[in-house]
């Protein structure tokens, strides 16, 4: 048969061991989310120089990684079905504090612990010692290798909206929650 019109999406396997839970609300969320994956603006992404430039595709990702801890993770793929990785970032939270709802969008905070980093490609791992540099950080990467680095310990600002089976997040801010949800919509797995 003929399915070159259709793009088969790879199921995720998350590379981060879930743990605990934390109650949003009166919601439990705990486990694994992942948003679908996705093309759209990706393409602009590369051309800014924000991503590797054999990158294509990416998810978003959620982990709950104990009862006050997340992980916030960015997979970067080569291919639209997002089955080859390209790039891993994963920020791992600390402290997860809920502070008050505004309908059902939750304000948190939470401290900036460590940013592990895991290049698949040449590329990708060209890209991040050229971000490294830009930034005067001393890392060292290597290409199927996660690195390990301690972030600011800082207090970071976010919202969350969380039903029984989806989280959605803004971007952190290092002053202030956020007013409008901007992540894609992570799906537990």
């Amino acid at each position: 048969s003929d399915d070159s019109t259709t793009t088969t999406t790879t199921p995720f396997t998350s590379t981060t061991t879930a743990a605990g839970s934390i109650t949003v609300g009166s919601v439990t969320m705990s486990g694994v989310y992942a948003s679908a994956c996705n093309t759209t603006g990706v393409a602009a992404a590369v051309a800014l120089g924000y991503f590797s430039p054999d990158i294509v595709a990416n998810r978003d990702v959620l982990v709950v990684t104990g009862n006050d801890n997340i992980s916030e993770e960015g997979h970067f793929y080569t291919d639209t079905s997002c089955s080859t990785p390209s790039l891993t970032w994963k920020q791992g939270r600390t402290d997860f504090t809920l502070g008050s709802a505004s309908g059902s969008n939750y304000a948190v905070t939470y401290k900036a612990s460590t940013v592990k980093i895991k290049p698949s490609t040449d590329a990708a791992k060209s890209h991040m010692d050229t971000f490294a540099a830009s930034v005067n950080l001393s890392a060292t990467f290597t290409v199927g290798s996660e690195t390990s680095i301690t972030d600011s310990g800082g207090t970071k600002y976010n919202l969350f909206s969380v039903t029984s089976t989806t989280v959605q997040t803004a971007d952190s801010s290092d002053n202030a929650t956020p007013t409008s949800l901007d992540s894609m919509v992570m799906t537990k797995e």
